[in-house]
């Protein structure tokens, strides 16, 4: 069949883009370091490990552990992420999150309304010019254009000749990259990397696909340092999913809600939406910084009221990023990979204390007098004495070689990130970390089981009836962003201070500086 010049060139062009995506590195990988001792840990050593005794929850651990891992790589091959805090944006497939960031940017560069099997996970950071480079399956860095990121999702290839007929069938090769990294001068905050997730789905689900599996989609959301989490208006409120799958996510991460496509509703059914998903969230006891309502079409609606309302909570949405941008960077790497060590440590330790008991009772019973003990069942206790010491000693094995495995782990990834200029603890400081943060509540439940306490009854009635009627204010801790917004108004409003003048957090070495400022909010 013969064709025309310019169906030729598509043709060569779309084959071009092909060969350079799905190429492989000639030296097998672009790593500046040599992450195989790594490698062999995550993916063969820990496992073999743990595959006899491990606590329930291992696989989600274990993903999370492994996710973790691959933001740490993904550091590693685009250096433009270090130093970055990292701000999800996380909810079910295809709830906006794509068109958010379009919007945020003021031009439409992400592919939106795409196939679950198709979406890759891209980072967006800020630069002199577009630059875009794709990491595929084979670790091979991918040079691509601005276009081609929605060529990848939508699909490339179908070309048609003079006459209209089609020449070939578009093609999708989402499958075939890993990740993708966005570097563009619409970015507009400096110390922020956004992270455009393919959302989740259940695996019943319609949209279900590998990119989308929970699992995966967790440990991308755990694996940064700010979420926004995207709702549809169109749902009515938040979802029991949305909510289930939000409680799995690691505590402390804060999370900003967006109520998506805010367009769709009218005014009053808006705020009423808002105030319910605000409502759920508290019973639900998930914390989170604010609900906002968003729209990518606000030159579309007609009603001002919507209009108005929509366009504030639009500035208030950049206002958070913008506070968030501000925050000096952490490194969590080290925190996050202790959280498997840390939960299969705990594990272990309860285990022995349990199989230790087990083992004490046994031991007393069959010391007891001869007479005392049938000679039918003393043979089983005793075999029930070796059984348990054998699951004992086994269980301190595994201790130990897990300890083993953790030294080995963060002394390798120390040396790693020393090279690449990621920070990470000294091994002997990652037992410094806080482990875990108890409910307060518990801690109390458990010292009254301890100490055999009973909580009086007329007590209870009487603290409820003292607090009946008081609104309580859930998810305002003091410190943080939030408390300092909340000071620097109280500040304003009683003493007559200007927003130029309030210092928090500096220190006034100056003794005649200080003096001079606390005399002028005096006087005014």
């Amino acid at each position: 069949m013969a064709f025309d010049d310019k169906v030729y060139e598509k043709l060569f062009a779309n084959y071009d883009l092909l060969c350079n995506i799905i190429r492989q590195s000639a030296s097998g990988s672009e790593l500046k370091v040599d992450l195989s001792k790594i490698d062999a840990m995550i993916n063969k050593r820990i496992p073999d490990v743990l595959k006899k005794n491990a606590p329930e929850d291992f696989y989600e651990l274990y993903t999370d552990f492994k996710s973790e891992y691959e933001k740490f790589r993904d550091f590693i091959l685009y250096d433009k992420l270090i130093g970055k805090n990292i701000v999800a944006l996380g909810g079910g497939f295809s709830s906006g999150k794509s068109s958010f960031l379009n919007a945020l940017m003021g031009k439409s560069v992400l592919p939106a309304d795409i196939d679950p099997s198709t979406s890759v996970p891209t980072y967006i950071v800020k630069g002199e010019k577009h630059e875009v480079m794709g990491i595929n399956v084979f670790d091979t860095k991918v040079q691509m254009q601005p276009r081609d990121i929605k060529k990848v999702a939508h699909g490339f290839g179908e070309v048609e000749d003079e006459d209209d007929e089609k020449v070939t069938d578009p093609v999708t090769l989402g499958h075939v990259l890993e990740n993708i990294f966005f570097s563009t001068p619409l970015h507009k905050y400096e110390n922020i990397a956004f992270l455009d997730t393919p959302g989740y789905s259940k695996p019943d689900s319609e949209k279900y696909s590998v990119k989308t599996d929970e699992q995966i989609s967790r440990g991308q959301l755990n694996s940064s340092n700010y979420i926004l989490w995207f709702v549809q208006a169109d749902a009515g409120t938040i979802t029991e999913e949305d909510i289930k799958f939000i409680k799995t996510l690691r505590e402390g991460i804060p999370m900003l809600i967006i109520l998506n496509k805010a367009d769709k509703k009218n005014f009053s059914d808006l705020q009423d939406i808002i105030a319910k998903i605000k409502s759920t969230l508290d019973l639900k006891g998930v914390r989170y910084v604010d609900v906002f309502a968003f729209s990518s079409k606000t030159r579309q609606i007609e009603e001002d009221r919507l209009k108005t309302f929509i366009e504030e909570d639009a500035g208030k949405i950049r206002e958070q990023i913008e506070t968030w941008n501000r925050q000096v960077y952490e490194s969590n790497f080290a925190r996050n990979f202790k959280k498997l060590f840390f939960r299969c440590k705990e594990f272990y330790e309860d285990e022995i204390e349990e199989e230790s008991r087990k083992l004490g009772r046994l031991n007393r019973l069959i010391t007891k007098p001869v007479d005392d003990i049938a000679e039918e069942i003393l043979e089983p206790l005793q075999l029930m004495v070796k059984e348990a010491q054998k699951n004992v000693n086994e269980l301190q094995d595994i201790g130990k070689k897990l300890k083993e495995l953790q030294d080995e782990f963060f002394t390798e990834i120390k040396f790693i990130s020393d090279i690449v200029h990621i920070d990470m603890p000294e091994p002997s400081e990652i037992d410094l970390l806080q482990d875990k943060v108890q409910n307060p509540l518990q801690l109390i439940e458990q010292y009254k089981k301890e100490k055999g306490i009973q909580t009086d009854a007329s007590i209870v009635d009487m603290l409820q009836d003292m607090f009946a009627g008081i609104e309580p204010v859930i998810n305002r801790a003091a410190g943080g962003s939030e408390y300092r917004e909340e000071l620097i108004d109280i500040m304003k409003e009683n003493c007559c201070v200007s927003p130029e003048d309030i210092h928090i957090n500096d220190v006034y070495k100056n003794t005649e500086d200080y003096t001079k400022l606390i005399s002028k909010t005096k006087t005014r």
